[in-house]
């Protein structure tokens, strides 16, 4: 991103195989061009929405999206067709969003948007719809305690029992800077 602003982006292509992940990578690249080139992230989204919608490709991604702002941990969470993405704290997992329509069915539609702040020891977890709303929050909360790669792994591993899509699992946590004292 630009200035103190940094982007994560998680693009699934809808099905599995080949198809499925090129769609998805080409979804992908299209939002880190137009987000490095300075595109505020509503527009950079709407033009892959109506690129979608253009080329015949309602329903080939969904996407997930997150604005972060390095100096102060706050965040703009946005959902398009994108499973529910968790908040967790100490003790506590707060589910953001759910499922919508995915991008390319209509021009007129929006994405979700969910403002939140990243403090201290909170970390963001978004995963693709290859794991259950129901089961990602249930692994979330046995993992309170769990270092963000172990979650991930926990949650990566939960999914394989029995599911036939792929599962991508970002963890996003924000760590204070030391700034030496001479």
């Amino acid at each position: 991103g630009t200035l103190c602003k940094y982007y994560v982006v998680l693009c699934d292509g809808m099905g599995t195989g080949l198809g499925a992940v090129q769609e998805g990578r080409n979804a992908g690249n299209l939002l880190r061009k137009l987000l490095t080139a300075g595109y505020p992230a509503e527009h950079a989204l709407r033009s892959l929405n109506s690129l979608c919608a253009l080329r015949g490709r309602a329903g080939a991604v969904t996407v997930g999206l997150a604005e972060l702002r390095l100096d102060t941990g706050r965040a703009t969470l946005y959902k398009w067709g994108a499973p529910a993405s968790y908040l967790l704290s100490t003790h506590t997992v707060d589910t953001l969003g759910c499922a919508g329509p995915p991008p390319g069915l209509s021009v007129e539609q929006q994405e979700a948007c969910h403002k939140l702040t990243l403090r201290r020891k909170e970390m963001l977890l978004m995963v693709s719809d290859g794991i259950g709303q129901e089961e990602g929050y249930q692994c979330c909360r046995k993992g309170l305690e769990l270092s963000p790669n172990a979650l991930a792994a926990q949650l990566l591993t939960c999914a394989q029992v029995g599911n036939q899509d792929d599962a991508t699992v970002i963890t996003v946590h924000l760590e204070p800077l030391d700034h030496p004292t001479a």
